[in-house]
């Protein structure tokens, strides 16, 4: 009879082994992943890639795809399918020549590189940022006797029987760029730990670098951060964009309501109506400027953006002017609403003063204008009568 028992018991451990394996994976460093000894870059997929990502990013152009290809293979989904374009033309020649190639290795980034060199377990692997694998133009091959003539007549130099599967294809070398971007994403990802972007591999990048989680970090180089701030009249967001304010007539704001562009007639914060010119006002919002709207006809604007009417040359809108009164040349009272003495004037509505809309008139009196004036009044005065 089977015993089933002990076999629920192995599998429930078996199951419990993975899951706390899947967590010690996660948490694992670069330098974790190098101390296991093998010559392998498995479990560093997520940096691998993150690097190999920022540093096209980075560099937009420098690398090309050479794969997919009808005659090219890749011997693992952790080989990156990157190389210069040199490099990547001279081994498609080959290819499409008729010969069969497959990939071991091609762009290899500063991590990958880390792990092979302090495993141990690959011999003759070079320290890392010293490998021509960094700078996209070295690809390790299978079956390397059989396409040795094939790549060597496209221009790929073998190295020899020390590393017999390694070719160096046509390119520049680009080593100090994998080790900068290395650098450049470390900072962006530890502000307050910060190491020279120089695109050397010294002490301090190799530090940082085993330090790296094996699963990559939160931020590439592909989607850069930055703290918004001013620097002068030019805003930079947290994307790392800049704007100039002054083009739109307005100055960059730092303040407890954020980084923004405030216009030049506004205060930083707060409400406010203000002038634009003689005619023109507008509000103000925390240093937003809303639309503009125009004075009414004989207004300015003045003050605190107010349309005031403008004051009329040669005329006293003083008390007397309420009553519609002004005194005569020979002191009597006149009415100055029809430019008369009012005391030469009977009968009603002419006994006292008038009032209304009238005002005192500096000067003496117009006489060429006075005959008119009285005849409107004998006028009005006749008809009067006559209701």
């Amino acid at each position: 009879m089977e015993c089933i028992v002990p076999c629920r018991v192995a599998c429930f451990t078996l199951v419990v082994g993975v899951f706390g394996l899947a967590s010690e994976v996660d948490a694992q460093t670069v330098a974790d992943i190098a101390a296991r000894g093998a010559c392998s870059t498995a479990g560093l997929e997520g940096i691998s890639r993150q690097l190999a990502d920022s540093q096209t990013c980075m560099r937009p152009g420098q690398f090309v795809r050479f794969a997919p290809h009808p005659r090219i293979s890749l011997s693992s989904s952790r080989v990156h399918p990157y190389l210069q374009a040199s490099a990547r033309d001279a081994i498609h020649r080959v290819a499409d020549g008729g010969t069969n190639l497959t990939i071991n290795s091609a762009f290899r980034t500063v991590a990958d590189q880390y792990v092979l060199y302090h495993s141990g377990g690959c011999g003759l692997a070079a320290t890392p940022g010293n490998s021509n694998h960094q700078s996209g133009r070295a690809v390790d091959v299978g079956s390397y006797s059989s396409v040795r003539s094939a790549l060597e007549g496209a221009g790929c130099a073998w190295l020899g029987s020390r590393d017999p599967v390694h070719f160096d294809c046509p390119g520049s070398d680009l080593r100090s760029d994998a080790v900068l971007t290395f650098q450049r994403l470390w900072n962006a990802n530890n502000p307050g730990d910060r190491i020279a972007e120089d695109g050397a591999y010294g002490p301090q990048t190799e530090s940082r670098l085993g330090r790296t989680p094996a699963s990559g970090f939160a931020d590439d180089l592909c989607a850069p951060t930055c703290e918004a701030h001013c620097e002068g009249d030019t805003i930079v967001d947290a994307e790392c964009g800049r704007g100039e304010c002054g083009a739109f007539g307005a100055t960059c704001a730092d303040d407890s309501l954020g980084v923004r562009c405030v216009s030049v007639f506004c205060p930083a914060m707060g409400e406010a109506d203000v002038c634009l010119d003689e005619t023109q006002r507008a509000h103000c919002s925390d240093g937003a400027l809303a639309e503009p709207t125009e004075c009414a006809g004989g207004t300015t604007c003045a003050g605190e953006g107010e349309c005031i009417m403008e004051s009329m040359p040669g005329v006293d809108m003083g008390p007397a002017a309420d009553a519609g009164i002004g005194p005569a040349d020979d002191g009597s009272t006149r009415d100055a609403s029809v430019g008369v003495d009012s005391g030469s004037l009977t009968g009603p509505g002419f006994d006292t003063a008038t009032g209304g809309c009238s005002c005192r008139v500096d000067g003496p009196p117009n006489a060429d204008g006075l005959w008119l004036l009285a005849a409107f009044a004998l006028l009005a005065f006749r008809r009067r009568r006559l209701r």
